[in-house]
């Protein structure tokens, strides 16, 4: 694995990572220890414990475990991925490089239930802190025998578990301006498949009066993401998509990025497509409105929800209150336009990153979270 590291990135993550644990605010200051198990599923594809591998290594790390305590990090993974992390573990003469646990590095045995390397983390467990609580995300099931042992292991020990996710979440939203930048640089790649790709296409049908499949729609443009001239000058092999594109025409809409394109063809009157473009591993996310003849009412309707967008532009400040942003915009909908209040949906975003969707980190009107520069 000739694959380098970002050691500075590293250092910075992992001091940001320890100087909140330590704050030991919500969560934090309920565990002793933190674990993050990868395994492998490909049907996984976002999940906060690979998260934080991309965040902190720019790689994910199938079949890893890492365990931080207070005062050492313990990562367990095959002799490549060990290879790979001695790049940020073997600091010349200063064992506690820029004020961070050292490392030791364990190398997972293939043929054996890993006892000797699970009991060793064990007791770094046991060493740290009060030695009973572990860091976990709850919501992180791994497949496979490996992690079924692991998980065994800390459960036969009695130490409790607590789920760190949205604490861990919050370290990691406030995002650094190389990150911006590779958000920046998703959301502008997939401007470019919206507009020179899907709407000319969109376009094209509604001339031709094609009859085209929704499902049809949403594979070409997944099609359309290997092809250079549409990626802004990036490596294809550096962008995928965050979800399916979803492609809604005819009267039934679901607001929700989990649907599919149905195999409906396409509708010649509002006409929605909400799709995502993630560029080494940063998300973005576009949803537009296309309306062929659209009735005067429809167009006052969605000039009315530009300038609803906006208010919460105005809104979204450093220090601010999440549900108060929210209900700022509620207010203005019932002032400007009382019948559209029950149009409004329940949330009104939600922040991004490695992963599409924070569910911590949702602009609705119970999030007491204050919003963060960056």
């Amino acid at each position: 694995m000739a694959v380098n590291l970002d050691k500075e990135a590293y250092y910075r993550r992992i001091k940001r990572l320890y100087s909140n644990w330590k704050k030991g605010e919500d969560e934090f200051g309920k565990v002793d220890a933190i674990v993050v198990s990868v395994g492998v599923d490909e049907e996984i594809v976002y999940a906060k414990s690979t998260a934080i591998q991309t965040w902190l290594f720019g790689y994910e790390l199938t079949d890893t475990i890492m365990v931080f305590c207070d005062t050492k990090i313990i990562f367990l993974a095959s002799k490549k991925k060990v290879d790979f992390l001695k790049q940020v573990a073997v600091t010349k003469g200063n064992e506690n490089a820029n004020g961070v646990p050292p490392i030791t590095l364990l190398t997972r045995e293939k043929n054996e239930s890993n006892k000797a390397n699970f009991d060793k983390m064990i007791e770094a467990i046991r060493g740290s802190k009060e030695g009973k609580t572990v860091g976990i995300f709850s919501k992180d099931k791994f497949p496979g025998e490996y992690m079924k042992s692991w998980n065994d292991t800390i459960t036969a020990e009695g130490l409790e578990k607590v789920d760190i996710s949205a604490v861990v979440a919050y370290t990691m939203a406030v995002k650094e301006d190389g990150e911006l930048g590779l958000m920046k640089k998703a959301a502008a790649i997939t401007s470019e498949v919206y507009s020179k790709f899907f709407k000319e296409r969109v376009m094209e049908i509604v001339d031709a009066d094609e009859k085209v499949r929704h499902s049809k729609l949403a594979e070409s443009v997944e099609k359309a993401i290997e092809e250079k001239k549409y990626l802004g000058g990036a490596d294809p092999s550096t962008v995928e998509m965050c979800y399916p594109p979803i492609i809604q025409s005819g009267g039934n809409y679901s607001l929700k990025f989990s649907v599919v394109s149905d195999k409906n063809h396409m509708h010649f009157g509002a006409i929605t497509c909400a799709m995502g473009i993630r560029y080494k591993s940063y998300c973005s996310n576009l949803v537009r409105t296309l309306m062929v003849d659209p009735p005067q009412e429809m167009q006052d309707n969605y000039n009315f929800l530009l300038l609803v967008e906006e208010e919460l532009l105005k809104q979204l400040k450093h220090g601010v209150k999440i549900s108060d942003a929210y209900n700022t915009v509620l207010e203005y909908v019932k002032k400007e336009k009382a019948d559209l209040v029950s149009k409004l949906t329940k949330n009104l975003g939600f922040a991004m990153g490695i992963e599409f969707r924070e569910g911590s980190l949702v602009l609705n009107a119970k999030n007491q979270y204050k919003l963060k520069k960056g």
